[in-house]
C-alpha cells in the first residue's frame, strides 16, 4: 500500500524544533540508524531508541544524551526555551540545555535539513540539499498507550500577570495540574477501558499519512488518500473488523478522534464497519456467504437506503426487488427518476463496492411485503456490473470530500442469498412471507437498526470535534500578543475573549459525558439487556432510573440533535476567536465547520428527529418536578439548579399540549394543531436532553477523588447551567420558582465562574487529550 505523503509540518509549543545550518560531513541512513563520516549525529551515549529520517548531506553536529535528558552540543548551541534547541555557528552549550523528558518535549538538531527528536526517547538528524521524503513508517502499536501529552503551557507567568488577571495561576503547581488533568480525562475518556477504546483511534491519527496538507490534490485524489486511510485503520487499529463491528462503543470512538483528522475517513469507516458489517451481523449467515473480502477491504461495503425523492420519509421508498420463484432469486430495480439512491459512496474511487440496498420486496403474486435489504455486488476491478449506474455528484472542494453519487438499478439479478433474513422477517423458497412485526414501519426500522447507533457515531464525530476547536482556541489565546498600555498581553487575559472559551469549555464537557451516558444506555439495551460489568472508577449511568429501550432510542436521537447543533457553535466561536489565521486551509478549524454541517444532517436530518422524539414525551411525560425548599445560596446548588430545569421542562411540556388543543386556524386537523404545538414542543425536547445532560454531569462530579478536580468540575457544571437556565428565567419567576432578586444575580455568579475559572483553563482544555500533531502552530505572539 502506497499513502500520499510528503515531510510533516513539526508540531509546536514544547514540541518546536528549530533548523539553523551548520558545517562539516555527514550521513543518516534508514529510520534508526545513522552513519556519516566525521562525527555524525547522535555520536555519544544517550538513553531511548535512535530513529533517524532518511536523507543525505554534509554537516557535523555533536550530541551528547545523558540519562537526565540533558543536551550538550559543541558545534555551538543555544537553548531558546524548553524543549527547543537552536543549532548556531559557536559557543557551547552546557548545563542550561536541559530537556524535559514529560510532555512530549521535542528537539531538532541539523544540518541544514529537517530532523525532530522526541524527548528521551527518539533523535533525528539529516543532512543539506538532498534530504528526501518520508516513506510511510508502520504505525505505533495501538494496543500501546499513548504517552501523555500535555498541551503546550502559555507563556512565563510574569508575561501573564497584567492588570485584571487573577493570581494563583494554577500551572504554578505542575503536580496538582497533572493530577487533575490525569483525573479528567479518566472521567472524560471511559475511565479504566480508555486504552481499549480511544488509545488505538488516537494513536493511529498521529500516524505520518495523516499529518500531510497536500494542496495540489484534485477531490477525487483527497478521497483516495481517505480510503487509503481506511486501509491503514483497517490493519492497524481496527483489530478484529467483525469484533469491531458488533462495539458499539469503539465504533463511536472511532468517529471521536478520526473526525478531527480526517472526516471523510470516518464517514467512510462508519459506513463500513456499522451500516454494512453490522447490519450484516445483525442478520443471517448463510454457510456461503463470505466476509473475508469486506473484513480485508478488497470490496468495501456501503449503505442505500435514501432516494431522491425520499429522505426523512425513509420508510415509502420506492426501489423495488420482484421475488422469482422458480430461481428464488430477485431482480433489484429503479421505477422512476426519484427513486435513484441518493449520496451514498458508490464510485469506483477507493476499489470494489458491494452495497446494502433498501427495496421494496414483491412477491410473485405482486404483493408489496415491505422494505427489505440486498446485498448488491456494484463494481471490481474490471468496472460496473450490469445493470448498475452510477453519476457522480459535483466534486465539492473541502479537504476530505467524499465520493457521493447517485445510484440507479435496471432489473439487476440477484441470487436468494442476496436479502437479508432475520428472525423478524422471513422468506420461504416459495415466496410464502413470514414476519413477527405487523406493522411494516417497524419491521423497517428494525431492518435498519444500525442507523441508531449511527447517530452516536454523529454524536462522538461532533464532541470530538468540539474539544478539538477548543483546544486550538485556547493554545492560540495563550500564545497570540495584543499591546495593551504599550504591554504585549496575551489574548487569553481579556475577559471579552476567555469568557465565551469557558463557556463553551463547560458545555463541550457536558456534551462528552451526555454522549458517553447515551452510548452506554445503547450498549445495555443492545446486548441482550445484560449491563456492563461493574466498573468504579467510571460511571455508567446518571443517578436517575436508567431509560427504557425505546426511550434509549429517543435519548440517542436528542443526544445527536442536541451534541451537533451546540458543536457548530462552539466550532464556529472559536474560530471567531482565532481570527483570520482560522482561515488558513492547513488550520482544521477552517473546516471543521463544515464537517459538523454533516453530522447535523446524516443519520436522520436533526429537526426531524427531535420533532419525532416530541411526540414520544407527549404521550409520555416526564415525572412532576420535586418541590424543595430555596436553599440559602441558590444560584450555587447544583441540587437546586438542576430542579429549576425539571421546572422549566414541565412549564413547556404544558404549554405543547395546550397549543395542541388551541389551534387558531381552521379546519382543526392533526396537522394544523401540530403546527400549533411544534415550536414549545422543540423547546421541551431541549430542556429534556439538557436534564439527561445535567445527570451525567452530577453522576461524574460525585465520582470525582481529589478535592481540585472536584471544584474545577462543580464550577464547569454550575456554569453550565446557569447558561442553560438563563433563557427561562422569566418563566422561572413567573411561576414563583425563581425570585427576581435571585435574577439579578445570575450574571454576576456567571462572571465570578468565569474570574474562578480562567487561571485553570490550560489545565482544563489539558484534560481533553487533543494530540499535540493536530494542533496548529500560531502566528507570532507579537
Amino acid at each position: 500500500m502506497t499513502l500520499l505523503t510528503q515531510p510533516t509540518t513539526p508540531a509546536t509549543g514544547q514540541d518546536t524544533p528549530t533548523t539553523p545550518p551548520a558545517t562539516g560531513a555527514g550521513t543518516n541512513a534508514a529510520p534508526g540508524t545513522e552513519t556519516g563520516t566525521g562525527t555524525g549525529s547522535n555520536g555519544a551515549a544517550r538513553t531511548g531508541t535512535g530513529t533517524a529520517t532518511t536523507g543525505t548531506g554534509t554537516g557535523t553536529t555533536t550530541v551528547t544524551t545523558t540519562s537526565a535528558g540533558t543536551l550538550a552540543v559543541t558545534a555551538g548551541g543555544t537553548l531558546t526555551s524548553a524543549g527547543t534547541l537552536a543549532v548556531t555557528a559557536g559557543g557551547t552549550l552546557a548545563s542550561a540545555g536541559t530537556l524535559a523528558a514529560a510532555g512530549g518535549g521535542t528537539a531538532a538538531v541539523t544540518a541544514g535539513g529537517t530532523g525532530t527528536a522526541t524527548a528521551a526517547a527518539t533523535a533525528t538528524a539529516t543532512g543539506a540539499g538532498a534530504g528526501v521524503g518520508r516513506p510511510v513508517s508502520p504505525i505505533t502499536p495501538v494496543t500501546a498507550p499513548a504517552p501523555t501529552t500535555l498541551f503546550p503551557p502559555p507563556p512565563p507567568a510574569a508575561a501573564r500577570r497584567t492588570t485584571g488577571r487573577p493570581t494563583g495561576d494554577d500551572d504554578t503547581d505542575q503536580a496538582t495540574a497533572d493530577i487533575v488533568t490525569r483525573e479528567l480525562r479518566h472521567l472524560l475518556f471511559d475511565g479504566d477501558e480508555q486504552d481499549t477504546i480511544h488509545t488505538p483511534w488516537r494513536t493511529l491519527i498521529t500516524h505520518d499519512a495523516f499529518l500531510t496538507h497536500d494542496d495540489d490534490l484534485t477531490p477525487t485524489q483527497r478521497t483516495a488518500r481517505s480510503y487509503q486511510r481506511l486501509r491503514l485503520l483497517n490493519a492497524t487499529a481496527a483489530g478484529d473488523p467483525l469484533a469491531l463491528a458488533r462495539d458499539p462503543r469503539r465504533l463511536a470512538a472511532l468517529h471521536e478522534w478520526t473526525g478531527i483528522a480526517d472526516s471523510a475517513l470516518g464517514t467512510l469507516a462508519g459506513i463500513h464497519y456499522n451500516l454494512f458489517l453490522g447490519t450484516l451481523l445483525d442478520h443471517d449467515h448463510p454457510e456461503h456467504r463470505d466476509l473475508t473480502p469486506y473484513t480485508t477491504l478488497n470490496n468495501i461495503g456501503t449503505f442505500l437506503v435514501t432516494e431522491l425523492a425520499h429522505g426523512n420519509d425513509a420508510a415509502h421508498l420506492k426501489t423495488t426487488a420482484h421475488h422469482d420463484p422458480e430461481t428464488g432469486g430477485f431482480t433489484l430495480h429503479t421505477p422512476t427518476p426519484g427513486a435513484a439512491k441518493f449520496m451514498p459512496n458508490t464510485t469506483t474511487t477507493g476499489g470494489p463496492k458491494t452495497a446494502l440496498v433498501a427495496a421494496r420486496l414483491i412477491t410473485h403474486d405482486g404483493t408489496d411485503r415491505g422494505i427489505h435489504l440486498f446485498l448488491t455486488p456494484l463494481h471490481d476491478e474490471n468496472g460496473l456490473h450490469p445493470g448498475i449506474h452510477i453519476t457522480p455528484l459535483p466534486p465539492r472542494h473541502l479537504p476530505h470530500p467524499v465520493d457521493h453519487a447517485i445510484t440507479t438499478f435496471t432489473h439487476v439479478r440477484l441470487p436468494p442469498t442476496a436479502l437479508l433474513q432475520a428472525p423478524h422477517n422471513r422468506l420461504d423458497a416459495d415466496g410464502t412471507h413470514h414476519t413477527t412485526h405487523g406493522n411494516p414501519q417497524k419491521r423497517f426500522l428494525t431492518t435498519i437498526d444500525r442507523v441508531t447507533l449511527g447517530k452516536l457515531c454523529m454524536s462522538a464525530a461532533a464532541t470530538g470535534t468540539a474539544r478539538a476547536a477548543l483546544t486550538i482556541a485556547v493554545h492560540y489565546a495563550n500564545h497570540r500578543h495584543t499591546t495593551h498600555h504599550n504591554t504585549p498581553t496575551p489574548l487569553t487575559t481579556h475577559r471579552a475573549h476567555h469568557a465565551p472559551l469557558i463557556d463553551h469549555l463547560a458545555t463541550t464537557y457536558a456534551l462528552t459525558l451526555l454522549h458517553r451516558h447515551t452510548l452506554n444506555h445503547h450498549t445495555h439495551h443492545h446486548h441482550n439487556g445484560t449491563p456492563p460489568p461493574p466498573n468504579p472508577t467510571h460511571p455508567r449511568y446518571p443517578t436517575d432510573p436508567p431509560p427504557t429501550k425505546e426511550q434509549t432510542h429517543h435519548l440517542t436521537a436528542l443526544t445527536k440533535a442536541f451534541t451537533t447543533h451546540h458543536a457548530r457553535t462552539i466550532t464556529t466561536t472559536c474560530r471567531e476567536r482565532c481570527g483570520a489565521w482560522a482561515l488558513h486551509p492547513h488550520n482544521p478549524l477552517a473546516h471543521y465547520t463544515q464537517h459538523l454541517e454533516g453530522t447535523i444532517t446524516a443519520e436522520g436530518d436533526n429537526l426531524l428527529i427531535t420533532l419525532k422524539a416530541a411526540t414520544h414525551l407527549l404521550l409520555n411525560p416526564p415525572p412532576p418536578p420535586p418541590t424543595t425548599p430555596t436553599p440559602p445560596n441558590p444560584l450555587t446548588n447544583l441540587t437546586h439548579l438542576k430542579n429549576l430545569l425539571h421546572h422549566a421542562q414541565h412549564i413547556w411540556h404544558t404549554r405543547t399540549k395546550q397549543a395542541l388543543h388551541t389551534t387558531p386556524t381552521h379546519p382543526h386537523t392533526p396537522h394544523t394543531r401540530w403546527n400549533n404545538a411544534t415550536n414549545p414542543a422543540l423547546t421541551m425536547t431541549h430542556l429534556h436532553t439538557t436534564l439527561h445532560t445535567t445527570n451525567a454531569l452530577l453522576t461524574t462530579l460525585n465520582h470525582t477523588t481529589h478535592p481540585t478536580t472536584h471544584t474545577h468540575l462543580k464550577n464547569l457544571t454550575n456554569l453550565y447551567l446557569l447558561n442553560q437556565l438563563t433563557p427561562h428565567t422569566a418563566d422561572l419567576i413567573t411561576h414563583h420558582h425563581l425570585t427576581p432578586h435571585h435574577h439579578n444575580h445570575i450574571h454576576t455568579t456567571i462572571n465570578h465562574l468565569h474570574h474562578t475559572l480562567h487561571p485553570h483553563l490550560t489545565t482544563l482544555t489539558n484534560a481533553l487529550n487533543h494530540p499535540h500533531q493536530h494542533t496548529p502552530t500560531p502566528p507570532p505572539t507579537h
